[in-house]
């Protein structure tokens, strides 16, 4: 079944598939940011904390991204943590029934933007999202 634009029950499956997908965007980021900056401290003279103004501001960049990431990641978090709710208030007022739609998706973190199959059911008060991407292939 084809998602209604106007649907605020779709715009809440959106936006729960895309702050799933930012947190860990963000997360990962983090963590490789957090690798970087560890590698660059130790490989920078690490034990005798001498750093050139080159090494120095280099180390300090990767730190104030890996910062920033995090804050990001938090965000994101959050939102997704609102996302999530909508959704398990959406399940308790359709008693717990299960949604089938297809959801158009933008463009995230360089990929295409596509289109999902998604099953949202609902269970116990929590609510589980099932997606499959649908390829559109045109001849």
């Amino acid at each position: 079944m084809t998602a209604n634009p106007n649907s605020g029950i779709e715009k809440t499956i959106k936006d729960y598939i895309e702050l799933q997908e930012m947190f860990r965007l963000y997360a990962k980021k983090r963590l490789d940011l957090e690798k970087e900056y560890n590698k660059l401290l130790t490989d920078h003279n690490g034990e005798a904390k001498n750093y050139n103004l080159e090494q120095a501001d280099k180390i300090y960049k990767v730190y104030c991204e890996m910062i920033s990431c995090e804050k990001q990641s938090k965000i994101a978090s959050d939102s997704f943590q609102e996302a999530e709710n909508k959704l398990k208030e959406i399940g308790r007022i359709l008693y717990e029934a299960t949604i089938h739609a297809e959801i158009s998706l933008p463009a995230i973190n360089g990929t295409e933007a596509h289109t999902r199959s998604v099953m949202v059911s609902y269970s116990n008060g929590g609510v589980h999202v099932r997606e499959q991407i649908i390829l559109h292939t045109f001849i």
